[in-house]
């Protein structure tokens, strides 16, 4: 008798573009096997022509694309007719929409997106929440928002999306106290206490040989430096240029500790302008801006998540704006200063007795104190890994809560 395949439909992250979303990704097709048995994967994403070729090759899976106007033109109104056939007990074998028969034939939906219904993202990104997370949920398929930052909810229409969609998920895992507190003030009782997903991630892949060779000029010692196009968005709306902002840093970062800079973008989409999933132009510039210094170094590569958390273990401390960049910094005990944006850099940071490393992009107008930040870690830093170290079996252990999580979502 052939043992059942347990199918998995995963949203809300990508395999390019951002190396964080493809950590969460590869560690949900690598670890829930452990729980479930032999799985199959889709993985519905925006870029199914640049995740195709990402696949691991290990992996039972396959990429469904389910691009925003997709979603929402087609597979929103055919996942509505749906719901109305549910209620009416009518069955549901005319949907052959992609998306809603990859959730129709699915036992569970596993959402990954890192922040999700919080304030002041933008309403197109609400939207876009809402539609990815309600469509399998009007499909009346289990659905799972693992491990991620919700909230606040404070803004009215933030709060009529979270009110809608938020209680009628399987489950919801808080990745940290801040996401706790903001899910506690809906009253919801479908939320569990985890640490974030990629803190299961196994794999630190070797360095390509011609990157290695590149890092060489920042010496045996060096500082990683991974700016954001996200934050440079965020900074820019009431201060002046993130570039220099940031090459300042670079700059100040040299003068206070002698050691190279390795600046690496840790969302990259090759030949594609700057976006929210794109920091290789602003890596590239703030590295042009530092190009007089021949111990800073920029790297302008398509990497992956496990080749970034390798070059990120090899510095002696990390300077972030990206979130699981920072997971990655904690993975390897690698002290991390971080520049963010949201409360979900300090929640973890909360986890390792380390929040006073956290820091918000304002800080960056005062780069000679950052640089000095930098260098108190440095000098305490095997202090700071110890720290690091003690406090992460523990959070490993709570993110491995998911996969049970999910497991339980799972209809017998």
């Amino acid at each position: 008798m052939t043992k059942h395949r347990t199918q998995i439909a995963i949203i809300g992250a990508a395999l390019s573009a951002n190396k964080g979303a493809a950590a969460m990704v590869e560690t949900v097709m690598a670890r829930m096997p452990q729980h479930v048995g032999p799985c199959s994967f889709d993985i519905l994403t925006t870029y199914p022509k640049d995740d195709s070729p990402r696949v691991p090759a290990s992996a039972d899976a396959r990429v469904v694309g389910m691009e925003p106007l997709r979603l929402a033109l087609i597979e929103f109104p055919i996942a509505c007719l749906a719901f109305l056939c549910r209620l009416l007990h009518l069955p549901l074998f005319w949907v052959r929409t992609r998306v809603c028969r990859s959730f129709l034939n699915s036992d569970v939906v596993v959402d990954v997106a890192g922040i999700s219904f919080v304030d002041g993202r933008g309403f197109p990104i609400l939207v876009y929440n809402t539609l990815m997370t309600g469509v399998p949920l009007l499909l009346g398929v289990p659905t799972v928002k693992a491990a991620q930052a919700l909230g606040p909810f404070k803004n009215s229409t933030t709060n009529f999306a979270a009110r809608l969609v938020l209680p009628r998920v399987t489950a919801i895992c808080a990745r940290g106290a801040r996401t706790r507190e903001h899910l506690d003030s809906l009253g919801l009782t479908n939320v569990f206490d985890v640490s974030d997903l990629a803190f299961s991630l196994e794999e630190t892949g070797e360095i390509p040989e011609q990157i290695r060779k590149l890092m060489q000029p920042a010496g045996e010692e060096f500082v990683v430096v991974m700016p954001s196009s996200v934050v440079k968005g965020l900074f820019e709306k009431d201060h002046g240029s993130y570039a220099q902002a940031m090459a300042e840093l670079v700059k100040q970062i040299r003068s206070h500790t002698t050691k190279g800079v390795v600046i690496v973008p840790h969302s990259y989409r090759s030949q594609h302008p700057e976006g929210r999933m794109n920091d290789g132009p602003i890596c590239k510039e703030v590295a042009q801006l530092c190009a007089h210094d021949p111990m800073v170094v920029g790297i302008d590569a398509d990497l992956t998540a496990g080749e970034l958390r390798h070059i990120v273990s090899l510095g002696s401390v990390l300077v972030t704006s990206r979130f699981h960049a920072m997971i990655s910094g904690l993975s390897t005990c690698t002290p991390t200063v971080v520049i963010g944006w949201s409360h979900k850099y300090k929640e973890v940071l909360d986890d390792f007795g380390l929040a006073e490393l956290g820091h918000d992009s304002s800080a960056l107008l005062h780069p000679g104190r950052l640089a000095a930040v930098v260098s108190d870690v440095l000098q305490r830093s095997n202090e700071i890994s110890f720290q690091i170290r003690n406090g992460l079996p523990a959070v490993q252990e709570r993110s491995a809560r998911n996969f049970s999580i999910i497991a339980g979502a799972i209809k017998p």
